[in-house]
């Protein structure tokens, strides 16, 4: 029975009503920054403000789909950096439906690689992602266009920076990201080091030849390829080993949040210790990395010689079944794919609104 109704009162069967619209609203407005938050609160502080979101924030059910190898001690020597060249201008949210595609192109048949090729990934909001799984504890081998030459670890940003450079809180985050991965694995970052290592092959750099690269570099001196794109990439030669290097002056010290070193790899490559200037045009070597050590031992930074790469854009796939190279670093999706998965965010909400409206039509039309 209906209790009687005034000007100031509700029914019972009203009250239950907007009741249940308060419950839904209260579960459904703060899903995308209640979730940030959390996953927030559950990330690795690399210090300034950032954090890196673990990959369960965006990979939920994508194991990776074959074994991945480590880096052996000391042979993380290098820090690479990509984009992604799918397009600008996209939600914090959006980000999520992007790394899933990157994820589905890069382990299909056009890539075949067994996960996400990045270790992170950093958006144009600021947002730090683990990509390739395992990353923040270990220095997990990455995969690239191109071939992967090895000793890096790879980073990238969620964007397309050949005409359009990075926003401020993609290029803070960036640093923040380096400068903590620089700590880590002690790497030089100061402007002119540069290391020296044995490449594993790439469209560049075949199997065996002895390369030496800049401690902070971009994909394009690694692979025949545009990527980061013209904008990043001036960033990588010009400001981020100063900005990396400032960073870790602050910052001081590796935190107990450093990732767990690895004390083992599946396979290593044999590096040689000391390059002839010859051998790729550029000197030697001009950073000791000593990984049982707690810091980094400093050199004087030796002038980098100009580079006389010729990137060029590989041809695109052509499968339909995804966006067109997402993640494939050569022409951006575009749009970010619709990608409401049972786990995501969106998925869930609707959900819960569907249990809501059916309790509310029980309560309305049952009595």
């Amino acid at each position: 029975m209906c209790e009687p109704s005034d000007g100031g009162s509700l029914t019972r069967r009203g009250f239950l009503v907007l009741g249940g619209l308060g419950a839904a609203a209260g579960l459904l407005l703060p899903t995308a920054s209640a979730s940030r938050a959390a996953a927030q609160a559950d990330g690795v502080s690399i210090g300034a403000g950032h954090v890196i979101l673990p990959r369960d924030v965006w990979g939920v059910g994508l194991p990776p789909t074959g074994p991945m190898k480590r880096e052996a001690p000391g042979d993380v020597r290098f820090l690479l950096v990509h984009h992604s060249a799918s397009p600008n201008d996209y939600s914090a949210e959006q980000s999520i439906r992007y790394l899933r595609s990157f994820y589905h192109y890069h382990t299909s048949a056009a890539k075949g690689w067994p996960d996400i090729a990045y270790n992170f990934l950093v958006d144009e909001h600021g947002q730090i992602f683990e990509g390739r799984q395992g990353s923040i504890e270990w220095p997990v081998r990455g995969d690239a266009t191109g071939g992967s030459q090895g000793f890096a670890l790879l980073t990238c940003f969620i964007g397309n920076h050949q005409d359009v450079a990075p926003t401020e809180d993609a290029r803070s985050a960036m640093v923040a990201l380096l400068a903590w991965l620089a700590n880590t694995y002690k790497i030089d970052p100061r402007p002119g080091s540069t290391v020296e290592f044995v490449c594993r092959g790439s469209n560049l750099h075949p199997e065996g030849k002895l390369v030496v690269t800049p401690t902070i570099t971009g994909h394009r001196t690694m692979s025949r390829t545009t990527c980061p794109g013209d904008q990043a990439f001036a960033l990588v030669e010009h400001s981020f080993p100063a900005a990396v290097t400032a960073a870790l002056s602050v910052a001081g010290p590796a935190s107990s949040s450093s990732p767990t070193r690895s004390t083992t790899a599946a396979a290593t490559t044999t590096s040689t210790t000391s390059a002839p200037a010859s051998a790729v045009g550029v000197p030697e070597t001009t950073i000791d990395v000593r990984p049982d050590t707690t810091s980094v031992t400093l050199v004087s930074p030796a002038p980098t010689a100009p580079s006389t790469i010729q990137p060029h854009e590989q041809s695109p796939p052509t499968s339909g079944l995804l966006p067109a190279q997402a993640g494939g670093e050569e022409i951006g999706v575009a749009s970010p794919p619709p990608d409401p998965s049972p786990e995501s965010p969106d998925s869930r909400s609707r959900r819960i609104l569907e249990m809501v409206w059916a309790g509310i039509g029980t309560v309305v039309l049952g009595g």
